[in-house]
């Protein structure tokens, strides 16, 4: 049973806090970072959508699962997060957008 309380335990934890992360993964000074070596960069994308497609994924079957409020809260919470990480790393309806591989000026190699 123990272990049955691990994976859930585990499942909880991959929700609530990929979001965060992918949060922190997107803020300027690590774009601007990582932006210097594309495949650094295009790896950080990678991770962040993986880890939202997986939270997303978890997070909807925790929530059709039949839990308690509380826990309900906190999972949906992480799918915010992890919403607000998707449309940051993707910049979905930004005006000012901000420089990727590929665009003029984005790296000096």
């Amino acid at each position: 049973m123990e272990s049955l309380a691990l994976l859930v335990a585990l499942i909880l934890a991959v929700v609530m806090f990929s979001g965060p992360l992918g949060i922190l993964l997107t803020i300027n000074p690590i774009w601007n970072a990582t932006l210097k070596i594309p495949a650094l960069w295009y790896a950080r994308r990678i991770l962040i959508t993986a880890l939202a497609a997986i939270a997303f994924v978890f997070g909807f079957q925790v929530l059709f699962s039949g839990i308690p409020l509380m826990a309900s809260l906190m999972v949906m919470s992480g799918m915010a997060f992890n919403l607000v990480a998707i449309k940051l790393e993707y910049q979905i309806g930004k005006f000012n957008k901000r420089k990727t591989p590929g665009t003029p000026g984005a790296s000096e190699l």
